[in-house]
């Protein structure tokens, strides 16, 4: 669980650092390219996040149920 959950962190980080840095893109080119790997961190947090949710429901812990 700790290494899902170092990834999940690892991925929500650069995630941000992505945000952070799109704010400085001064050609178009820069911002599409930027926004493309935006998308895929975002995906990567989001699949990470599944992966902890499915470890927890596998380990009986009820509250990894969608509501």
């Amino acid at each position: 669980m700790n290494n899902a959950v170092s990834s999940f962190l690892l991925a929500h980080d650069r995630y941000l650092e992505l945000e952070r840095l799109r704010t400085e893109c001064s050609r178009p080119v820069e911002r599409e390219v930027m926004h493309i790997e935006i998308m895929k961190a975002y995906l990567e947090v989001q699949y990470r996040a599944k992966v902890i949710a499915g470890l927890q429901y596998a380990d009986g812990m009820d509250f990894a149920d969608m509501h």
